[in-house]
């Protein structure tokens, strides 16, 4: 037994006082009213400020809040109204308990549900066309990039492992987008016949898209928008009671006997942070939906995340972290599809070790009000592909090609709140490289260095407008392998607004003009030879209109969109470095949908076309910016059981036949596939699901998956029925 001590008895007796004390203070000043000049910005940010500036107990789980936004609360109000005011619409509600301290919780009121996020624009930033929380990417538990998107039929990804997966959205392939984790730029086009960026979603807590038309400071290259990825922290993990955690989490899918591990562990003490995670998945090659084993496509995945922190009020926050995704094993020698009927014979495989790995330091001190809030991001990133293969014709001889896409970046902005609006202003720097080695030959590398200037400004005029517009300059100097030097400079501009015409109906529209420079070749095409003479920096165009409803828990919207890209670089290993061409990407989304207390179902359609030079792309024309797709339809549906704490959830996708390509040899054929689950949250700490996939054994080839056009090639057929457990246990 503990000896009794007076620490002992002081402790809990300080602690209550000073909560009696918070008590009493927040009990004489919220009939008190003040003056409040706040932007609008974060949810949970917010409520913090307002509740430590007046001494009010607030205490609240900040997965309640994670992705939500405030509206800006300019006027005299009492600290209880103000908090009142910046959580109406979000499906929260302020309790009092007996204590006299008070807590978030989910509000059992239909009326105050949260205004559903149908393309998912925050207040502050009408350009954002897709935005994912922690609580959406929970739900989700998705395993590769494939399952975080696959309820967006807007947003498709081709391939059917992680290896050979990549992403476009409403068109657009992540290539020609500005791509960040953790605020650290991605530079990842190592080789066209893998993965653009390799990612491990299972430690994401937002992802958020700006489909077309992006931000000023979402960096330079935006020229088909902006996707932005985040990490978890300790603050998403732990509750406000907690200093300490972990997780360890397994999963079981009985097609190809694939088994993923996973463990976090996590803490904070005194401002300090610190969480590690591992996840690793093994297993054999899965089978098609015709009970064909689809070979060399075993996992490989093997994921790293590393985060310290230090957060100090006056301060603000310090952040370093590390992360390293790496997949290595057997794959069809074009890790894309299975292989040609055509062409100079090659091995029926190679091993592909595909590795990216970053370093991030990030500062910031916000505090959603006044003029100095300054952050920095120092960033380092490599993706470093090696192929090893035995020739046909020696089988005594290993050839190895590595190719290594390096970045180095940084940004250094300010956030100035005004009763103008939010302002944000900084400049941004990269340092990219691509380089191609084969032992025995110099090294080949192109290089491009940026420096930006960007401002960006976010207001709410009176309660129904919303604006974004900016502008940023950028200075490239790119270095072709020939040694040759090449200086441009261009201006972006983007202007963005939401406008809510009456209870029911919003009005959104945005256009963008970016300027991208010259984006780098990738390495496995980099010749010594190539001369740099013509070589363009490649421009484009962008906009959107939609036009939102929502009456009660039903809603829908409408948004058309074009992207027109100019001088898109598409080099080849012998037609040259300045191959370009012009694409043209447009298309329409519908929304419609349903949510209730007990769940939601959402339908959401999508055509979308794409055009090289004025003719129908194919997917090879299309590498670098764009794939056909044509019509795609996903429908997702959650129910919360009322007695026990049971999730019954479903989503399925639909590919209509798309003939638009046919002049390329083949049409695109339809397709439909259905995934289901069942979650069971058995206690706060265990959390056990039983899912699906492919619940009808379709065989096909995802919509976004390289060469079904083609009758030359034989595509990578997407896994067949898969019952998967999984559990995790929390601690």
């Amino acid at each position: 037994m503990r000896p009794f001590t007076h620490a002992a008895l002081t402790r809990p007796l300080l602690c209550a006082l000073a909560l009696a004390y918070a008590t009493a203070t927040f009990a004489d000043t919220a009939t008190q009213a003040q003056h409040y000049e706040l932007a609008a910005g974060p949810l949970g940010r917010n409520l913090s400020l307002i509740a430590t500036q007046n001494g009010i107990p607030l205490a609240f789980d900040p997965a309640l809040t994670q992705g939500l936004q405030s509206p800006s609360l300019v006027g005299d109000y009492t600290p209880q109204q103000a908090l009142n005011l910046l959580i109406e619409g979000s499906g929260l509600q302020l309790v009092q308990k007996e204590d006299g301290s008070y807590t978030l919780e989910k509000s059992q009121n239909l009326t105050s549900l949260p205004s559903v996020k149908i393309s998912a624009s925050s207040i502050s930033s009408p350009q954002t066309s897709l935005d994912y929380s922690r609580d959406e990417l929970n739900a989700v538990q998705p395993r590769d990039v494939k399952e975080l998107f696959k309820k967006d039929a807007a947003v498709a990804v081709g391939g059917s492992i992680p290896v050979n997966q990549k992403v476009y959205v409403r068109g657009v392939e992540e290539t020609a987008m500005a791509v960040s984790i953790d605020g650290g730029r991605q530079n990842n086009k190592v080789f066209h016949h893998n993965a653009t960026n390799l990612i491990d979603p299972s430690l994401l807590k937002a992802v958020r898209a700006s489909a077309g038309v992006a931000a000023a400071d979402d960096g330079p290259g935006a020229i088909g928008g902006s996707l932005v990825y985040e990490t978890v922290d300790v603050e998403d993990l732990l509750s406000p009671q907690r200093n300490f955690g972990g997780f360890v989490d397994g999963r079981y899918s009985s097609n190809g006997d694939q088994l993923t591990t996973g463990a976090s562990i996590y803490g904070r003490n005194s401002g300090f942070e610190a969480l590690f995670y591992l996840n690793h998945t093994n297993g054999d090659d899965y089978e098609d939906g015709e009970g064909d084993t689809v070979r060399f496509t075993e996992p490989g995945l093997l994921s790293k995340l590393s985060k310290v922190a230090y957060e100090n009020e006056q301060a603000g926050r310090f952040e370093l972290s590390m992360e390293n995704v790496n997949d290595e094993s057997q794959r069809p020698y074009r890790a894309n599809f299975v292989g040609l009927t055509v062409g100079r014979p090659v091995p029926e495989s190679r091993v592909y070790d595909l590795t990216r790995e970053s370093l991030n330091f990030n500062y910031s001190r916000d505090t959603a009000q006044g003029l100095w809030n300054p952050s920095v991001t120092i960033a380092s990133g490599e993706t470093e592909l090696e192929t090893r293969e035995v020739p046909l014709d020696d089988p005594t001889t290993l050839i190895v090609y590595t190719g290594i896409t390096e970045s180095q970046s940084m940004t250094v902005k300010n956030t100035f709140y005004t009763r103008f609006g939010e302002i944000v202003a900084g400049v941004d720097h990269y340092d990219d490289s691509a380089i191609f080695r084969y032992e025995g030959d110099p090294d080949l590398e192109e290089q491009a260095e940026n420096l930006g200037v960007f401002i960006q400004v976010r207001q709410t005029i009176g309660e129904q407008l919303n604006l974004s517009y900016g502008i940023r300059h950028d200075q490239q100097d790119f270095t072709g392998t020939d040694g040759s030097r090449h200086d441009d400079s261009g201006t972006s501009g983007n202007i963005a607004a939401d406008y809510q015409i009456n209870d029911y109906l919003t009005a959104k529209a945005a256009y963008a003009q970016v300027w991208g420079g010259v984006a780098l070749a990738e390495n496995f095409i980099l010749n010594g030879g190539w001369s740099y003479e013509n070589i363009k920096a490649v421009e484009a165009e962008n906009y959107s209109f939609a036009l939102r409803t929502q009456v009660g828990g039903a809603f829908a919207e409408a948004t058309l969109y074009q992207t027109d890209i100019e001088n898109g670089r598409t080099p080849s290993y012998g037609g040259g470095p300045d191959l370009a061409a012009n694409f043209k990407i447009d298309g329409y989304d519908i929304v419609v949908g349903f949510l209730g207390q007990r769940g939601e179902i959402t339908m959401k359609y999508a055509n979308i076309e794409s055009e090289m030079d004025g003719i129908v792309a194919s997917s090879y024309d299309g590498n670098y910016f764009t794939v056909p797709l044509g019509e795609i339809i996903t429908v997702s549906g959650t129910l919360n059981l009322s007695q026990i704490p049971v999730t019954l959830g479903m989503d399925a996708e639909f590919a209509l036949e798309n003939d638009a390509v046919e002049d390329s040899g083949a049409k695109q054929d339809s397709y439909t596939v259905v995934n289901a689950y069942v979650n069971y949250a058995a206690t706060d700490n265990l959390n056990l699901r039983l899912s699906i996939d492919n619940l009808t054994d379709e065989s096909y080839t995802d919509r976004a998956s390289y060469g079904q056009e083609f009758t030359t090639v034989k595509t990578l057929l997407e896994p067949g029925r898969s019952i998967i457990l999984s559990a995790r246990l929390g601690f």
